[in-house]
């Protein structure tokens, strides 16, 4: 009887020491986080584009207009149903119009850099009845037609001109904001007191006969009876604000941004008298934002996207997606500023012609330069800038010894630092912009040193004089790298808002 309560108790003591003895599990740890950024490439709604199309065999190939670039493009069921229905056969050339994006190609495809997606067409038609690339589209906001009975219609620039075989008649359109994905409704009536509404549809609006679809329902109700036919959207905001060059320029680096008409980029950057160059596509549905595709280094294909903010002549972005992963450049990030032409273009010839100078003393004239108001009005209005309530001031000078004084404008928009500056050439035929300089500190000296038949500048920053020399392209578009110089040695005397920042500032819009 001992025993067994001997075993009894030694049972739970013996399951004590086990358990008090068994390995403990470490505890969970939450894992640490990917240091990576992973980023699906940016999308880009609405963009417009033109050209060629031809599909068959569940493949799509597009050419746009002004190229010979080929996209591939998903033939998606609805875009075959309309195609066939305009196209004969298999692979014909049509001409369309659409809303879509460039796109990087599926990874498998290694044949394609880039490929095209088809959102929305607007118009497409065979192509002996269309004028194809040669028609214009930025002459109209919506256009229709219809041939039970004949009528036409036009609306641009708030106006709607609709006519038909008896008469032609104007409306003013107050609100003639498109949108191109509702119905939209325009009520209006002309001097005579006759009314006009019009109601355009998203739809498929086919003339079989002439082989023609538009993405349009169209019906007109006037006093003269009601009209049904098919419309479709123009493009008068034109992706061309972006086209140009620009230029990125460090101690280190030259980096020189090409974007061309067909949408295409060139990339390139030179450390030293090496040079890589990248290519690519850039796209925007705003003229705040701007994507640029780069898709092929030499001949190696990759997949880079650099997203831009857009202010005035000014590119600038923090990161760059390289297949879908996100660096971010170092601060104050990539900036490019706009030019005239590309940095080192070899038609540029640094020649010199003998000046000589008076001392002068020039400031800005007390009432507002009316010229220099409408080319400054001008230069935002180009650029799709607000100036709101910014002013500006301005003196002139001949810069460049053509016998034509050129303008130098001040902004208000001015801190510590200096105040941004802009320079126009004057030309028999006005002003023609020129230059963007910032942390511009007045007054402004005339230097003896010449550039490209330009005259250098100077400026004070911190008690030392700094020279600005024209590039063949433009005067520096900052004063933050630039060395020191002797005010005495470089100084013709011609002294630019001779009384400092100025105190009267005139307004930009007239």
């Amino acid at each position: 009887m001992r025993i067994s309560n001997l075993l009894l108790l030694s049972v739970p003591l013996f399951l004590t020491a086990a358990c008090s003895t068994a390995p403990q599990e470490p505890p969970k740890q939450d894992p640490e986080p990917d240091p990576v950024i992973r980023e699906e490439f940016a999308k880009i709604l609405e963009g417009n584009f033109r050209g060629q199309l031809s599909l068959g065999d569940g493949k799509g190939y597009f050419k746009p207009c002004d190229t010979n670039k080929e996209f591939p493009v998903d033939a998606s069921f609805a875009l075959r149903n309309i195609y066939e229905q305009i196209s004969a056969s298999k692979y014909t050339p049509v001409y369309v119009e659409f809303t879509g994006e460039i796109i990087f190609p599926d990874k498998k495809d290694k044949k394609a850099d880039a490929a095209m997606r088809i959102d929305r067409v607007h118009h497409m038609a065979l192509a002996k009845a269309s004028l194809q690339c040669a028609k214009p589209v930025d002459t109209f906001l919506f256009k229709a037609n219809g041939d039970k009975p004949y009528w036409r219609l036009n609306i641009n620039d708030q106006q709607l001109f609709f006519a038909t075989k008896a008469r032609n008649q104007a409306y003013s359109v107050k609100n003639s904001n498109f949108r191109t994905t509702q119905i939209n409704n325009i009520n209006t009536t002309n001097k005579q007191g006759e009314r006009l509404k019009l109601i355009i549809k998203p739809g498929h609006c086919y003339d079989l006969k002439n082989k023609e679809y538009w993405g349009y329902t169209t019906n007109v109700e006037t006093v003269w009876g009601d009209f049904n036919g098919c419309g479709e959207p123009g493009w008068p905001n034109s992706d061309l604000v972006f086209t140009g060059f620009y230029l990125n320029k460090t101690a280190s680096k030259t980096t020189d941004l090409t974007l061309n008409s067909n949408f295409t980029v060139e990339y390139k950057e030179t450390v030293g008298k090496q040079s890589t160059i990248k290519t690519g596509f850039w796209k925007s549905n705003s003229p705040d934002r701007l994507v640029i595709m780069l898709t092929r280094k030499g001949d190696k294909q990759i997949r880079e996207e650099i997203n831009f903010s857009r202010s005035g002549l000014t590119l600038s972005s923090s990161r760059i997606n390289t297949n879908n992963i996100i660096t971010e450049f170092a601060p104050p990030g990539l900036i490019f500023n706009k030019m005239n032409a590309p940095e080192g273009d070899e038609e540029i010839i640094d020649k010199r012609i003998k000046r000589t100078f008076t001392s002068q003393r020039i400031g800005p004239l007390p009432e507002v330069d009316l010229e220099m108001q409408k080319a400054v009005n001008q230069y935002f209005k180009i650029h799709r800038t607000d100036p709101k309530n910014t002013k500006f001031s301005s003196v002139k000078f001949d810069l460049n010894g053509d016998g034509i004084k050129d303008a130098v404008v001040l902004l208000d928009w001015c801190s510590k630092n200096g105040c941004e500056m802009l320079i126009f050439e004057g030309t028999e035929k006005g002003y023609r912009f020129s230059s963007r300089v910032s942390r511009i500190q007045a007054p402004i000296i005339v230097a003896q040193s010449q550039h490209y038949l330009w005259q250098s500048l100077l400026t004070e920053k911190n008690g030392e004089w700094l020279k600005l020399d024209f590039d063949g392209i433009s005067y520096p578009i900052h004063t933050g790298e630039l060395k020191s110089v002797d005010k005495e040695t470089y100084s013709t005397g011609v002294v630019l808002f001779n009384q400092g920042t100025p105190t009267n500032w005139f307004p930009i819009k007239m």
